[in-house]
């Protein structure tokens, strides 16, 4: 093949696709909004994500106040318990 002829058919090819595919700029502001999309999705998903770790965080601060809270009234009964077992001891030494 002379060059003629390799120019003919690669003018023809570039013609074709040309037809067939949409302008280059049109096709780079398409990808451009199609990472624009992207982006703006991962970011979603990252402010959706820190909501939730704090939302657990939360949960978990709450739970531990509510064990501190039961383990403190534990601690209160079982102090109780113990001077009501002194005072009987007392009653009863005084008794013989």
């Amino acid at each position: 093949m002379n060059q003629r002829v390799v120019d003919v058919v690669l003018a023809e090819a570039q013609a074709e696709y040309l037809a067939n595919n949409k302008i280059p700029a049109t096709f780079l502001a398409e990808l451009d909004l199609l990472a624009a999309t992207l982006t703006t999705a991962g970011d979603l998903l990252a402010t959706l994500s820190a909501a939730i770790a704090l939302k657990q965080i939360y949960i978990e601060e709450a739970q531990a106040q509510i064990d501190q809270q039961n383990q403190e009234t534990q601690m209160k009964d079982i102090q109780d318990q113990i001077t009501d077992l002194k005072n009987e001891v007392k009653m009863l030494r005084g008794k013989k």
